[in-house]
Formats: C-alpha cells, sequence, structure tokens
C-alpha cells in the first residue's frame, strides 16, 4: 500500500479513536466511560513503553521498577484524558466545550512540571487535512479541530457530519497558503547518523573508539561538497577543551580541506555550570584549538536526564546513568550562518515545544537575524528501534509547519531526515543503522501567523468555549 495512503489511514484511525472515546464518555451506562478509561491508559501506556527501555536497558533499573516508573508516567498522561472525560460526561458538554476541555487540558500537560507534550492528539493528524491549521494556530489549533470534529462523528449527526468535511476541506485550503518566501540560494547538507551504541557511548574505556567513529564519519561526510556537516547530539562526550589535540586538529582538517561548516554536539563546562550543547566550526578560522565560532546551549532541559527534580533523588540512585546536573542556555539564541543561510538549532526534545521555537522568530527581531533553517540534534538510543523515532519525526513536521520553514534531523540512530517548509519528509535514512544523509534544503523567511502570537489565541479560545459550555450546563443526572 502506498505510504502516503497508510499515514493518512493512521491519523483518520486517530480521529476515530477520539471519537469513540467521547462517545464512550456520553453514554449513559456505567460501562461506557470504564472502557473509555481503560483504552485511554492503555495507549498511553503502549505509546510511552519506550521509557521502559531507557530505565531498564541502558539504565540498568529493576525490570519491576521500570516497569512501574513507566506505567506511572503513563498515568499521569492519561490522568489529563480521564479528567476530560469526566468532565465530559458529568456535565454532557456540546462538541464546542469539549474541543476546548481537550485543547486546554493537552495545552495544561505540555506546561506543568516541564511539559510533558508526548501522544498530543494534533501530532498524530500530521498526515490529515486538518495539520492544515498548524501555520494558524500551530498545534493547539491542531487539537482544537481534531477534538471538534472527534465530538460531531461522537454525536453522529448529519449537521455535525458536514462541518467536519467542511473542517478538513478548510483545512486543504490554509495548507496551500504561502505565509513564508525563500531566501537565498539552497545549500547542500550531510547529516551524520552515527549508529553508536548507547552501551559505549558513555563507557569510558570507549571513548578513543567513539572519537575515531565520529571523525571517521565527518571525513567521510566531508567528500560529499556540502556547505553544512552535522554531527548529532553528543556525538562527542568531552567539552571542546577536554577533546584530544588530535580530534581537534582533525575537526579543524576536514572542515578547511571541505569548506564545510561543521556543527556537532558535545557538553561545555562554563564557570557557572555545564551545559548541553552544539558548537559551530568554519573554515575560516583555520587550524584555531583552543575555541570554536559559534555555539548553542540547551534551554528546556529533561527531567532525570539532565536536571533532577526535588525529591527525586531517590530515584536517580536506582540507576545507573551518565546524569548531569545541567544549566539552562538563554531561552533565544542567535543562529549560526551557514552561506546565506541561518541555522536556528535545538536539541532532543526541545522541538516539542513549538512556542519556545519560535522565540528567534519573533517579529521584533530584524528578519535577517531570524533562523531561515530550523534544525534539530537527538539522541534517541535510549528508546531504542521503537515508536519513539516516528513520534519525533512527526513533531518536527509539526514545527515546520508551524513555521514555514524547512527543518533538518541529525541523530544518533534515528531519525535522520530532512524536511521541507510544509512538513513533508523529502529524505530520510533507516533507522539504527550508520549513514550520511545528504540532501538540499532552501532556506525561508517571513511569518506565519502562529509565528507572530503563538499559543495564546487559541488557548483562549479554548478557555472561554469551555466556560461557557459549563455555564450552560448542570451536573447531569445519569443512569448506572
Amino acid at each position: 500500500m502506498d505510504q502516503t495512503l497508510l499515514s493518512w489511514l493512521a491519523s483518520l484511525a486517530s480521529l476515530l479513536i477520539l471519537a469513540l472515546l467521547i462517545h464512550l464518555w456520553q453514554r449513559p451506562q456505567r460501562w461506557g466511560p470504564q472502557a473509555a478509561s481503560a483504552a485511554l491508559v492503555l495507549l498511553c501506556l503502549g505509546g510511552f513503553h519506550w521509557i521502559f527501555i531507557s530505565l531498564h536497558r541502558y539504565g540498568e533499573m529493576h525490570a519491576l521498577i521500570a516497569g512501574a516508573a513507566t506505567g506511572l508516567l503513563a498515568l499521569y498522561v492519561a490522568a489529563y484524558g480521564l479528567l476530560a472525560g469526566w468532565l465530559i460526561r458529568r456535565y454532557q458538554l456540546g462538541a464546542l466545550a469539549i474541543a476546548g476541555l481537550i485543547t486546554l487540558l493537552e495545552w495544561l500537560r505540555g506546561e506543568i512540571f516541564t511539559g510533558f507534550p508526548w501522544l498530543n492528539w494534533g501530532y498524530q493528524q500530521i498526515d490529515s487535512p486538518l495539520a492544515g491549521y498548524a501555520s494558524a494556530g500551530g498545534v493547539f489549533a491542531v487539537v482544537f479541530v481534531t477534538a471538534l470534529c472527534a465530538a460531531w462523528i461522537a454525536q453522529w449527526r448529519a449537521l455535525g457530519l458536514i462541518g467536519v468535511a467542511g473542517l478538513h476541506l478548510l483545512g486543504v485550503f490554509l495548507s496551500t497558503l504561502a505565509h513564508t518566501s525563500p531566501t537565498g540560494q539552497e545549500i547542500q547538507v550531510a547529516l551524520v547518523q552515527s549508529a553508536v551504541p548507547q552501551q559505549m557511548k558513555f563507557d569510558p574505556q570507549q571513548r578513543a573508539g567513539l572519537e575515531a567513529v565520529q571523525l571517521q564519519m565527518a571525513q567521510d561526510a566531508s567528500q560529499t561538497g556540502s556547505a553544512l556537516l552535522v554531527l548529532p547530539e553528543t556525538a562527542f562526550i568531552e567539552p571542546w577543551a577536554a577533546l584530544s589535540t588530535q580530534t581537534r586538529l582533525s575537526l579543524r582538517q576536514i572542515s578547511m580541506a571541505s569548506g564545510s561548516v561543521i556543527i556537532t554536539g558535545l557538553p561545555l563546562q562554563d564557570p557557572d555550570g555545564w551545559r548541553n550543547s552544539a558548537i559551530g566550526l568554519y573554515p575560516s578560522a583555520g587550524l584555531r584549538l583552543d575555541g570554536f565560532e559559534a555555539r548553542y546551549d540547551k534551554a528546556h532541559l529533561v527531567p532525570f536526564g539532565e536536571f533532577i527534580p526535588w525529591g527525586f533523588r531517590w530515584f536517580v540512585d536506582l540507576m545507573r546513568m551518565p546524569l548531569g546536573d545541567f544549566s539552562r542556555g538563554l531561552p533565544v539564541q542567535a543562529p549560526m550562518p551557514v552561506a546565506d543561510q541561518r541555522i536556528g538549532l535545538n536539541i532532543c526534545f526541545e522541538d516539542l515545544f513549538g512556542e519556545e521555537l519560535i522565540g528567534p522568530l519573533d517579529p521584533r527581531i530584524p528578519s535577517d537575524r531570524q533562523p531561515t533553517i530550523l534544525l534539530n540534534i537527538s539522541n534517541l538510543a535510549w528508546f531504542g528501534n521503537t515508536i519513539a523515532l516516528p513520534q519525533h519525526l512527526a513533531i518536527a513536521r509539526m514545527r515546520s509547519l508551524e513555521t514555514g520553514r524547512p527543518s533538518l534531523r541529525a541523530t544518533n540512530t534515528g531519525m535522520t531526515a530532512a524536511i521541507d517548509h510544509r512538513g513533508r519528509v523529502i529524505d530520510i535514512l533507516e533507522p539504527m543503522a550508520p549513514g550520511i544523509l545528504v540532501t538540499r534544503v532552501q532556506g525561508m523567511t517571513g511569518q506565519t501567523p502562529f509565528s507572530r502570537v503563538g499559543n495564546l489565541p487559541v488557548v483562549l479560545l479554548a478557555a472561554a468555549l469551555l466556560l461557557l459550555g459549563l455555564r450552560i450546563r448542570s451536573p447531569a443526572k445519569l443512569r448506572s
């Protein structure tokens, strides 16, 4: 079957599942909401099962404890949906109020406790016409129209089904609107997928071998004649100054010989602490070994992986992970120039937070200082060859739709890909194997409505519709 059709069917299935959950929550019989709640918890557990892999296989946490922790996280994520179901049932909310409720709770889940926005209903519509709403209002606009369509489908009335068709047609129209335009010349990039085993990556005895692997892949990538060469997050696990003289010299020689800008992930140590960073090495700097020409510091840190939440030291002590107590980077950082393009970086799961990524696109920042291409570097080897990889790819595609800019992804194990400004994957490597993705990308400039205003309009609309729905409804008396 054609991959495009399969992707569309997956988005349709997600919409129908949400419609079924709403229908079950609205049923007067008690078994309806019980079935919906059980299904939602199982869906979240399946969607998050890769957390168990990181805790047990790589963190060496006991399987029972890792399983319990994964289950508790799934329950926490499901709790927002369970609350939605309870309110839908108790107040017999109408379709608009349901859409507002689900949207508001999805937004809260992405904000509270540093945010857990995985399994967002909007990301699951990335191959649906409803994704066309992303440029107008971001992923939460997609959540809103998805929830509204699901509520109308759950009611199964002619007028509601016409509304579902109308929202899909409007999404198709919105997807044809061009909010951004090409700028400069397209550039060729080489994205390195090292496929370094996670067990090797942080083993001190393997450090020399790790550096050799990365240098060899950088050398191979330099033969492609690309203007930009990208290695993934923590491609090197020592700060620039702590790398061997030979490693630093080799990277500089590769950059000079090929004329390529090299961006690579590594940790950096500053007087006020460690940071998960990316640095830029430019051929014009020659054989400079005492520093680098550009850097990006990760601003949104991973709980437990990059900082330890208060009161959870005991939990971290149950694992064997190279955890770091990292400091945050600035919320808005300058892009890295490459030819006449500007590369806006983010690291690992930072691209789950769309409103944070549009900070450098603030209209108050001159357009010639805004990024024209987005770049994510990641190391998802922690999660094996699981659905975590396509989940992250879908999220990156949503960021391109929201900003009207292409996205590049250089990862250790996948998905390493190039995405155009309309969210379409144009090149991709097979996961879990070493490779170099050579592709061409055209930078874009301009503002989408979302990059101008962020999430606020959609969140306010959702809250207003929910409050209105609660005001006009009294608690329903339901049969058991």
